[in-house]
């Protein structure tokens, strides 16, 4: 630098100093001027500063609007007057100046703030739409608990379930070729009564050709059937124990006869039974 140069930028610096250059400078020819008179580049300053090009041009045109707001128009300021020797304090009061004369507010009164919704955030969803959001997930909560109670109810109420799916393939109650039967007496009405004992038990019925329907016998419970011609039922193998069938009034032996985990029993007008 020559003593010319060295002579411009002590002036400046000691005009900054004793409150600023004349008034028909603005803050940013003022740093635009010590710049040039320390023969130091725009690119150097953006270098040494890390502040971008942009950013840099803005200060010097004096359009602050052009930086990112709040406390980096301050400081990329400063720091810009800190790296060409212009006093921070002149560059801070001209600072000052220039943005009120824009009509900014002060630099003071508006800190950066970052874009982060929250619950004092006035541009957050509308309170109605949130309302609504809630009560959606309160509807989707209440029908996940009625449908995992329902499944819960009907799990406990069918044991069959529980000791796995009836098979398709069943045998019917007959009479074993190594045993002898008594023939019932024939009778042209058939009434049939069936009872559980000692636990609960599940059935499956069917009488005649009417449709098949599913039942739960407790301790004790009866079910009166009057089929015309046969009635099927269907139970669980090793709750045959638990079963007490009379036909026509007399009491007959519930077959435990099969290779799945579920019998069958077809009785008839003339059913014969294992001799007990």
């Amino acid at each position: 630098m020559n003593t010319k140069n060295a002579d411009q930028v002590s002036d400046a610096t000691r005009a900054a100093a004793e409150g600023g250059a004349p008034s028909s400078q603005s803050l940013g020819q003022q740093l635009r001027s010590a710049r040039e008179a320390r023969g130091v580049s725009l690119r150097e300053v953006s270098d040494q500063t890390r502040i971008s090009m942009r950013y840099l041009e803005a200060i010097e045109a004096d359009d602050f609007k052009r930086l990112p707001g709040g406390i980096f128009n301050r400081s990329f300021t400063k720091a810009y007057a800190r790296q060409i020797g212009f006093s921070e304090t002149a560059a801070m009061e001209a600072f000052a100046r220039a943005t009120n004369e824009q009509g900014d507010r002060p630099d003071e009164l508006l800190p950066y703030r970052p874009r982060v919704y929250g619950n004092n955030n006035n541009d957050a969803r509308p309170k109605w739409l949130t309302a609504l959001l809630t009560l959606l997930i309160l509807a989707i909560l209440s029908l996940g608990v009625y449908a995992a109670l329902h499944w819960y109810q009907r799990r406990n109420a069918d044991p069959a379930q529980e000791q796995g799916a009836p098979a398709t393939d069943s045998t019917t109650a007959r009479q074993e070729p190594n045993q002898s039967a008594q023939p019932a007496p024939a009778t042209d009405t058939l009434s049939v009564r069936v009872r559980a004992v000692n636990q609960s038990v599940w059935l499956q019925t069917q009488a005649d050709d009417a449709r098949t329907e599913e039942i739960i016998l407790n301790p004790g419970d009866a079910k009166e059937f009057a089929p015309r011609e046969r009635l099927r039922l269907k139970y669980a193998k090793n709750l045959a124990d638990s079963l007490e069938v009379t036909i026509n009034g007399r009491a007959v032996k519930v077959p435990t006869e099969s290779r799945n985990t579920t019998a069958e029993m077809l009785i008839t007008k003339d059913y014969e039974q294992p001799v007990q």
